[in-house]
């Protein structure tokens, strides 16, 4: 598995905003996010209440709906607090983006464990200041109806199982 660094993660951009383009319909279709407890780099306020570095969002109470963009260099953390706390009912709904890493510890231990996964349709998703976007995917916990169907119209969506049976594509 590689490890978390990885070549887009720079001592300059260990976090990068999502552009509202991508949460703000996803925010409207779940009626909004209570929180974003990584937050910090964008340039609006995602969720009603947030935590930036200096809150040190993993010790702090999570709740309600969810929108998660971790650090770069600390996923395993967040994802590994993400699935607790929406396992122990803290977290009753969860969207969370990040790049394509589907061969790394923190995809397989933590981030397929979600409902649904949206592999976004092409690179321009983050907030970048010259430097080139990468593939990036949501992972997506308990989703409305009404997001479903606007997933479908922002990349390929897939449902992991996680029953480790062969499964068969038709």
């Amino acid at each position: 598995m590689e490890s978390e660094n990885q070549w887009w993660q720079t001592e300059t951009n260990d976090s990068v905003a999502t552009k509202r383009e991508l949460w703000q319909p996803i925010a409207d279709k779940v009626g909004g996010f209570d929180l974003d407890p990584a937050a910090g780099c964008e340039p609006t306020q995602i969720g009603d209440e947030r935590y930036t570095e200096a809150d040190d969002g993993l010790s702090q109470p999570w709740y309600g709906t969810v929108w998660l963009n971790p650090p770069f260099s600390a996923k395993t953390k967040w994802y590994k607090r993400l699935y607790d706390q929406y396992n122990n009912g803290d977290v009753k709904r969860a969207i969370s983006i990040t790049n394509t890493g589907t061969d790394t510890d923190w995809f397989q231990d933590w981030f397929r464990t979600a409902d649904m996964i949206v592999f976004l349709d092409g690179r321009d998703w983050y907030i970048q200041d010259g430097t080139e976007n990468f593939a990036s995917m949501l992972g997506v916990w308990n989703p409305t109806d009404e997001l479903i169907s606007h997933l479908h119209t922002l990349g390929t969506v897939v449902e992991p199982k996680d029953d480790n049976r062969q499964q068969t594509l038709l």
